[in-house]
């Protein structure tokens, strides 16, 4: 018998978390085929450091609430 999860199908949007090695520059964007982590992605705008994905996570995408 599963405990808990009976029906639970949530909507989940895929979210890749970017970081600079130098500095505290970050963005999050919707995940891309090939995203891994560390994988080098580019050059940092605030200092020119290198951006490393530093994180893969999933976001629940909440149904509209009605009034």
């Amino acid at each position: 018998m599963a405990m808990g999860f009976e029906n639970t199908k949530e909507q989940l949007k895929v979210k890749t978390e970017i970081r600079c090695m130098t500095c505290d520059y970050k963005i999050v964007r919707d995940f891309q085929q090939g995203d891994f982590v560390p994988k080098i992605v580019g050059q940092c705008p605030k200092d020119g450091g290198q951006l490393y994905i530093a994180g893969i996570y999933a976001e629940n995408i909440a149904p509209a609430q009605k009034k």
